[in-house]
């Protein structure tokens, strides 16, 4: 993945809320076919890249992302927005020769990104689990089975209902 994805995916939100859900949301687009190329494994919340984890701590170390740390009783939430020299950089890159094709890829994927900000987080997160099960090469019945297990929750839920509904209109 690279900064200018990252930053553009954080435009697209205005402000993205918390770690977890910029996990989620990355993932989910990639799965959608979006050419994000981040390395994805299974964690406790689902599916988790260190490759978007350094990246994020590196644009806000060289400033290219602003991070807000909200603390809850629950543990401290981030949130990311990008400084309005970020912006700038982006609308240069996007009007200059290198940058028309990276935009061009990602803007097709507008829609969705916007569509997941929106979405639950809980919805995210087990949707997310599902396509990473889906995508190890089970049915769909057999994903949610694995996530279900994974995750301790009862099959048919309406959590996980929504959940699969949601990755298969993802992925298909």
């Amino acid at each position: 993945m690279t900064r200018y994805q990252l930053a553009k995916l954080v435009e697209w939100a205005g402000t993205f809320q918390s770690r977890k859900r910029m996990q989620k949301v990355v993932f989910l687009l990639q799965a959608a076919g979006c050419p994000l190329d981040a390395d994805y494994d299974l964690h406790h919340y689902g599916p988790y890249s260190q490759d978007l984890a350094r990246l994020t701590d590196e644009m806000v170390r060289e400033r290219l992302l602003e991070e807000r740390i909200e603390t809850h009783p629950y543990g401290e939430q981030y949130s990311y927005t990008l400084p309005e020299a970020s912006r700038r950089q982006i609308e240069d890159y996007e009007a200059g020769p290198r940058g028309a094709q990276p935009a061009q890829q990602l803007t097709r994927f507008q829609a969705l990104a916007r569509t997941l900000y929106q979405a639950e987080l809980k919805d995210l997160e087990v949707a997310a689990t599902i396509v990473f099960f889906h995508q190890q090469g089970h049915d769909w019945p057999v994903a949610v089975a694995k996530t279900c297990q994974f995750k301790d929750l009862p099959a048919g839920a309406p959590l996980v209902k929504q959940a699969e509904e949601l990755a298969r209109g993802i992925v298909g």
